[in-house]
């Protein structure tokens, strides 16, 4: 157990299923007088000796638009899935979707119940078909790196912006799944923390280790609302985010010490139940479902010898920490620029992307790359011009495939027909308009 005193919290409001009970959805509005609809970040860092706020946010949304793909958009995603189908590069290559400045790669297959698949650095966006009845006409994941680099607000005008250009639009935009998160710095002995210091009516609890090193906790997963709490840093190792360090930094990281996140994920049901249904009603509502969340939902308390009611024990002070996390406001950040590419970064490229050459080095006994460079090249040329007659693809017209590939995957260009025409999906759109107008139905 810790030595840790606070003042007692109130009793739990929750269903036997950890859902959040009717009517609080009233309750949520009032806390959340002042909000203004954006990525948060603390108005003032909690530094208390003991706990440093770095950053509250919302780190991811998934939104879904109802309404009805316009005829062009319709006809254009069929014959574009079509080709992404195909197993002739110079056709698949061609399945990209231009709108409102995004090149989108359109894959090949669909998700049930959506038939299309846009993706690009920025949105993932599923579609589904035209006609459909009970599905909406769009399911989006925007990208967490997004929301940690803009304003929300202005991520979900180029969303729906973007949407509307693809279909017709009946509602705005509707919360399908948003998880908030606190980045935060503490001296409190979280990995001492033993699971029956919890008080929360989740019946799922699991701790985590990361090479035998503790890692965090994860509550109730997989249900309308989990959480989880647990160590950021060795998150980042495995895949790093500088521009997340740098946000850290600005908010008073020493670059050194352990930072960890709390991190709540509300699902569509318990949203409703909050009274939180479209992304207006969310962005007026971060503070309460926040409070919601380490008051009523969730808390961590120091065991009380002499009372064995688990309610009335009183909160760590991590959890105070917590609780007083600020949500109203929010506070311009200096923005790093974020692609609707989706490159590789030059660690990719230049670590990565230098092994083929490396084993090359290392097989013919070269010490220098720029003595073994151009011999390489000139082995893949011979390799690919030798296989030619048996493979139909020499050097050249390899690497351009390998492109004209990369670019869509990527996003960062769009790929012409090699007769150099008008492109099959704008065909076929062409065509069918040829057809309503001349009657041929």
């Amino acid at each position: 157990m810790h030595s840790d005193t606070c003042n007692n919290s109130k009793n739990s409001r929750r269903d036997g299923h950890g859902h959040a009970p009717r009517g609080l959805a009233s309750s949520l509005a009032g806390l959340d007088q002042g909000t203004q609809s954006s990525n948060t970040v603390p108005s003032t860092s909690i530094q208390d000796g003991s706990c440093l706020i770095l950053r509250a946010a919302i780190d991811s949304l998934y939104l879904t638009f109802r309404g009805e793909l316009t005829d062009s958009s319709a006809i254009k995603l069929t014959k574009l899935k079509e080709m992404a189908q195909s197993p002739i590069t110079s056709t698949s290559a061609l399945a990209q979707f231009d709108v409102k400045d995004h090149l989108f790669e359109l894959s090949g297959n669909g998700r049930h119940p959506f038939a299309f698949i846009l993706s690009d650095g920025w949105f993932r966006i599923e579609l589904a078909k035209q006609g459909a009845k009970h599905t909406p006409m769009a399911y989006c994941r925007i990208a967490s790196e997004l929301l940690t680099t803009r304003v929300v607000d202005d991520v979900v005008r180029e969303l729906s912006s973007v949407i509307g250009e693809i279909g017709v639009l009946s509602e705005v935009p509707n919360v399908s799944r948003a998880d908030l998160c606190v980045d935060f710095v503490t001296t409190y002995p979280i990995d001492q923390i033993q699971i029956p210091e919890f008080v929360t009516k989740a019946r799922t609890f699991a701790q985590h280790t990361d090479d035998r090193q503790f890692s965090g906790f994860s509550i109730a997963p997989g249900g309308t609302i989990s959480a989880r709490l647990y160590n950021k840093n060795l998150e980042l190792k495995k895949n790093p985010r500088p521009y997340i360090q740098e946000l850290w930094r600005q908010k008073g990281w020493d670059g050194v010490s352990t930072v960890w996140r709390m991190e709540f994920q509300y699902r569509r049901d318990v949203l409703r139940d909050l009274g939180v249904v479209s992304y207006f009603d969310l962005s007026q509502s971060l503070a309460g479902l926040w409070r919601y969340s380490v008051h009523d939902w969730l808390r961590h308390t120091v065991p009380s010898l002499s009372d064995k009611t688990q309610s009335r024990w009183p909160l760590s002070s991590l959890w105070q920490a917590l609780q007083g996390v600020s949500w109203t406001g929010f506070e311009h950040l200096e923005r790093v620029n974020f692609e609707r590419s989706r490159t590789p970064s030059d660690r990719t490229l230049f670590i990565n992307g230098l092994s083929p050459l490396t084993s090359f080095m290392a097989r013919e006994g070269y010490l220098h790359a720029e003595e073994a460079f151009p011999a390489f090249l000139q082995a893949a040329q011979d390799f690919h011009n030798g296989s030619s007659e048996r493979t139909g693809v020499d050097f050249k017209n390899y690497v351009s495939n390998k492109v004209s590939e990369k670019r869509r995957f990527y996003n960062t260009g769009k790929n012409k027909p090699l007769n150099g025409g008008i492109h099959p999906a704008d065909k076929a759109v062409a065509d069918e308009y040829r057809k309503q107008s001349d009657g041929d139905y």
